[in-house]
């Protein structure tokens, strides 16, 4: 009696093992864009239009490619996370095509990722519960959809005060990346001990 393998299996295990490492990178990257945003906060529009779009776009782009590639979500939430994380990566782009843009459609676009950026999160949490660092998801997204909800609100504030706003929610969205990354690794090695 033999029993066969599905070929696609060590595939997906790999690529599953690999999610929690996308995560931390894109925590990183946003810890990496609010602390540049924290120490220079004099940048000029074209700067911070730059590095949001740089955070929207990767963010966006492997939000959707983590969803499209990786099972275990109901397909509801993949199908939204999908949607969300290419519009995220859409509104990535436009911030790096018009980056002399004025401050308030800056503002406007950035915020916008954020939320979308921001229901993918809350989608992911409540699409898989039992998954390790599954709060820091809801976390994530609950500060970015507050810190988009902020800028929309107020959309004509200046630069400086846009600069502070968008450097907090990067790096307390940043830091729960990280934290949820970080307990999904563990997770995982505790898993395969």
């Amino acid at each position: 009696m033999s029993t066969s393998r599905d070929p696609a299996t060590p595939r997906l295990s790999t690529l599953l093992g690999h999610r929690h490492w996308l995560r931390l990178i894109v925590g990183v990257l946003a810890i990496g864009v609010g602390a540049i945003a924290f120490v220079w906060p004099s940048a000029t529009v074209q700067v911070i239009g730059v590095l949001f779009g740089l955070n929207l776009l990767v963010t966006g782009t492997i939000r959707a490619g983590f969803l499209l590639f990786v099972p275990g979500f109901p397909v509801l939430y993949r199908i939204l996370g999908i949607i969300f994380g290419v519009l995220t990566a859409i509104v990535g782009i436009l911030c790096l095509r018009n980056v002399t843009a004025s401050v308030v459609l800056l503002v406007v676009v950035v915020a916008i990722g954020w939320l979308l950026d921001g229901l993918v999160e809350i989608f992911l949490a409540a699409g898989n519960p039992e998954e390790a660092g599954n709060t820091w998801h809801f976390a994530t997204g609950l500060a970015l959809v507050l810190g988009a909800i902020a800028v929309l609100v107020w959309p004509e504030l200046g630069l400086a005060t846009f600069v502070a706003i968008g450097a907090t929610v990067l790096l307390f969205a940043g830091v729960g990346q990280v934290i949820g990354a970080v307990a999904g690794i563990r997770a995982g090695h505790r898993a395969h001990v």
